[in-house]
């Protein structure tokens, strides 16, 4: 088989050769130390692209997409070429959106939000992110085009906006008021949670405007879920952010006629899963297994026929120790969701620096070996 068409195999809830293998993708990146290990490790002599698509790592590089198997292949949204954020005195670095980050320990963190004091007449007054901004897709057409017409690999396109309402709207309004506003100002969060997604709906079509009938898949990225629930209650979830998302959802599809629906959230998110597939989600990620009501034989056989199952590779241990619990935690994600298709192998979340070379390479060779079908007897 070819890359997409196990892809396509697997979204049909068929079992094709082996499970689709993925990285690169929006929760599925690399960051810088593995990279440069893997790079150095395989002896090549330049980086990458770098379009420093998240905090967690710089690179999107197809050399280890081919290095590992990978089935997909990604295109990245392009800086707005009409922004340029600002840093102030005090180090803080405004951005497009609004709100200041300034760094912590090497990490940074929301320091400033713009809508902190507003009143509902005030949102749509602020400095909102222009939506049709031509750095957002220039360049793309012609790599989308090539991959497209050697219809080899599925072609995804990554996410256009790093979060969706339930993630910027905190960063906007400040996090205990935006979830305070959520009980006490409902009309407000109602009209901000309306706006957020009018401008991530620009943003999105900007960015697919040149090639969306092309494109076979589209991301999103927004955590729902802590450890142990979900972040908002579900009813809350259902009252102000399930119409917003399926909204969304609508107005890419119009541009992307023939793309999935891919969504990312950390955390316990299985109270919301029906209501994702409600909205529009066709593959769902991360899978994180250690957050309460995740284990993923459970979720497989609760929704197995109705969802597909992307990552689920556990960041909170599973392969941050030895070769040997790697590679068990790699079969017991394949054992849990691999049986009869709806599943595409990959992480929980982004590689990050307590994941060893060694195990990189490991839980790859795991779902190309141990992945092949049939999944009996194993």
């Amino acid at each position: 088989m070819t890359p997409k068409e196990r892809v396509v195999a697997a979204l049909a809830h068929k079992e094709p050769d082996r499970v689709p293998i993925d990285v690169w993708g929006s929760a599925s990146r690399i960051c810088n130390k593995l990279y440069f290990e893997i790079v150095d490790d395989q002896g090549w002599k330049e980086l990458g692209p770098c379009p420093k698509v998240s905090r967690s790592g710089d690179y999107v590089d197809d050399r280890v997409a081919e290095l590992v198997g990978s089935d997909f292949r990604h295109i990245n949204i392009g800086k707005p070429e009409n922004f340029k954020s600002c840093k102030l005195d005090d180090g803080t670095v405004i951005g497009e959106w609004g709100w200041g980050t300034t760094e912590v320990a090497g990490s940074s963190h929301v320091s400033f939000s713009p809508l902190a004091d507003v009143d509902e007449s005030d949102i749509e007054k602020h400095n909102w992110p222009t939506g049709d901004d031509p750095g957002r897709s220039r360049g793309l057409k012609e790599i989308v085009e090539k991959i497209h017409n050697e219809n080899k690999y599925y072609l995804s396109a990554t996410s256009g906006v790093s979060g969706l309402m339930l993630d910027l709207g905190p960063y906007l309004r400040g996090f205990d008021q935006f979830l305070m506003d959520l009980y006490i100002n409902k009309s407000f969060s109602h009209k901000l949670i309306g706006k957020i997604a009018d401008v991530i709906i620009e943003i999105y079509l900007s960015y697919l405007k040149d090639f969306g009938p092309m494109i076979d898949c589209v991301e999103f990225s927004s955590d729902h879920g802590m450890q142990d629930r979900p972040l908002v209650a579900p009813e809350l979830y259902r009252k102000f952010f399930k119409e917003p998302h399926a909204r969304i959802f609508r107005e890419v599809r119009k541009t992307a006629p023939n793309a999935k629906i891919f969504m990312h959230s950390c955390g316990s998110v299985r109270a919301l899963i029906p209501d994702f597939i409600e909205m529009g989600v066709d593959i769902l990620n991360s899978l994180q297994p250690k957050a309460a009501g995740m284990d993923s034989f459970e979720l497989k056989k609760e929704f197995g026929s109705e969802i597909v199952f992307h990552g689920g590779l556990d960041l909170q241990g599973g392969i941050t120790g030895t070769k040997e619990e790697a590679i068990k935690e790699a079969k017991t994600r394949i054992d849990a969701f691999a049986p009869n298709g709806g599943f595409i192998f990959s992480p929980s979340n982004h590689f990050m620096e307590d994941v060893s070379l060694e195990n990189f390479y490991a839980v790859y060779e795991t779902a190309r070996e141990y992945g092949k079908y049939p999944q009996k007897n194993k």
